[in-house]
């Protein structure tokens, strides 16, 4: 909805120029009255002249509008461009109009038009934060570099009018930031302006980008102040996005907090929080975001399942199954190989009994085939290493095929693995990927005396790489145990 401020001079030309359109009523509030609390788009017109306020819940884009002549065909465009008509809205200005050029600028940020020279002349006299917004999410020709974008939002901010137009920029700046991984400095900024925000509109804004900044930030083992802080300003987040009708951005901070939830291991909470994402996504037809929390849900699931609750293995398929009614091949094939490589390993270690277990394995292969069909080994090194790694373990445990040996087949899958995994770039993933294949080699068979002394000489040589990769002792305990196994072997056959 849209809210036009004005005074009882003016109020009734304004009504005028709302109702010339049909059913325009419907959708904008004519009043003299200063809102005490709402959410609605507020358009202020007084003395002649007409301004937006700032609109903080990203429901349009961060483009900021200056002080405009009253006149009916600026207000109704602007009304328009709030309403997200962009293209009626330019309708009724003229190309020598200021709004035109702005309306016009908004139209090639929204639709992915080459932003002109003249045009960045035009904001660079009007607006540095609109400056870097163009730069940041625009199309420019040349393109702009990184370094730009900073020296502009930094610019906006020093010559930014008031604090909460300040504010605005670094709302915008920091997200720049997030985007570009720098979350600790993304945090130090926020810090510094948070005791300045006094709206809620604005609070709501550092909270939310600050749980952000501080989630990019978090490593193994997890801090659980840190995460009591995250924890706590995403509650607050939800709470403002709820209270407001927000649901899509309540939805997506859900999902944050349902992940950190999942850290702090209360799974119940987590599903609570991811379960509300879903449903506010679901009803408003966001069927993207949808996809996302479904997807979330099913690696909550998963992680809760190895976590004491086998009983939810199942019910991550059937999530992760639903996540690929979103996530299909053709449109998604990242995130389609994600989920593939996460169904794969739950195939792999669900229980299930002896005359199942052919049927799950089956889906199991077929699986972890999807996952590589995407990682390739030439584009995806890293990847396509882990998940041959996570193949040839899972082979492992197969029941023995009829037209092929699977221990042969995980034979080879951990030598794909182990020829990414070098010793200089990965050392841990490496010795992972030697423990593993040192297990099977105790199960592959042996035709010849000759072939037993050649696995065993193989095998002492993974150990004793194991030892000089890592200094893990679970990982140093395995690695002499077999060792010691392996000396006793010895000793029988020679």
């Amino acid at each position: 909805m849209i809210r036009i401020v004005t005074t009882t001079k003016t109020y009734l030309d304004i009504e005028k120029c709302i109702n010339s359109v049909e059913r325009l009523n419907e959708l904008v509030i004519v009043t003299t009255e200063n809102p005490i609390k709402s959410t609605d788009k507020i358009i202020r017109i007084t003395d002649g002249f007409m301004l937006s306020d700032i609109e903080w819940n990203d429901t349009e884009p961060p483009y900021l509008f200056p002080k405009l002549p009253f006149t009916e065909t600026n207000l109704l465009a602007l009304v328009f461009y709030k309403l997200g008509n962009y293209q009626k809205a330019i309708t009724y200005v003229s190309e020598h109009e200021e709004l035109f050029q702005h309306l016009l600028i908004t139209v090639n940020l929204l639709y992915g038009y080459v932003i002109t020279h003249q045009q960045l002349q035009f904001l660079r006299t009007s607006s540095i934060h609109n400056l870097a917004i163009v730069y940041n999410v625009g199309i420019t020709d040349p393109r702009t570099d990184k370094a730009l974008v900073r020296k502009t939002y930094e610019e906006a901010l020093l010559s930014a009018k008031t604090n909460s137009l300040k504010l605005f920029s670094i709302k915008h700046y920091v997200t720049f930031l997030l985007d570009n991984s720098l979350f600790t400095e993304a945090e130090v900024l926020l810090r510094s302006v948070q005791g300045t925000a006094t709206g809620k509109e604005e609070k709501n804004a550092m909270h939310t980008l600050l749980a952000t900044a501080l989630m990019g930030q978090l490593t193994l083992p997890y801090n659980v102040e840190k995460l009591l802080e995250i924890a706590d300003l995403q509650v607050q987040s939800i709470g403002y996005y709820q209270d407001n009708g927000f649901k899509v951005n309540a939805g997506l901070v859900l999902i944050e907090a349902s992940e950190i939830a999942s850290y702090q291991n209360d799974f119940s909470k987590a599903k609570d929080f991811i379960n509300k994402a879903i449903l506010y996504f679901k009803e408003e037809d966001v069927l993207l975001f949808m996809g996302e929390a479904t997807l979330q849900k099913a690696i909550l699931l998963y992680t809760w399942s190895k976590n004491g609750s086998p009983q939810y293995y199942k019910p991550a398929i059937t999530t992760f199954q639903n996540a690929l009614k979103v996530f299909k091949r053709d449109t998604h094939p990242l995130k389609f190989a994600e989920i593939h490589h996460n169904l794969a390993l739950i195939y792999s270690e669900i229980q299930v009994s002896e005359t199942e277990k052919a049927i799950w394995t089956a889906f199991c292969a077929s699986s972890f085939k999807e996952a590589l069909n995407y990682y390739t080994k030439d584009k995806f090194p890293y990847q396509f290493a882990m998940i041959s790694h996570n193949y040839a373990t899972a082979l492992m445990g197969f029941p023995e095929a009829k037209l092929h040996s699977n221990l042969d087949k995980s034979f080879h899958l951990f030598e794909d693995s182990l020829s990414i995994r070098t010793a200089k770039e990965y050392p841990f993933e490496r010795a992972l990927t030697l423990l593993n294949q040192l297990e099977l080699y105790w199960m592959l068979h042996n035709e010849t005396t000759e072939d037993e002394v050649k696995h065993i000489e193989q095998m002492q040589l993974n150990a004793h790489e194991i030892k000089q990769l890592v200094t893990d002792k679970a990982l140093l305990k395995k690695a002499n145990e077999h060792l010691s196994e392996l000396e006793k072997i010895k000793i029988i056959i020679t």
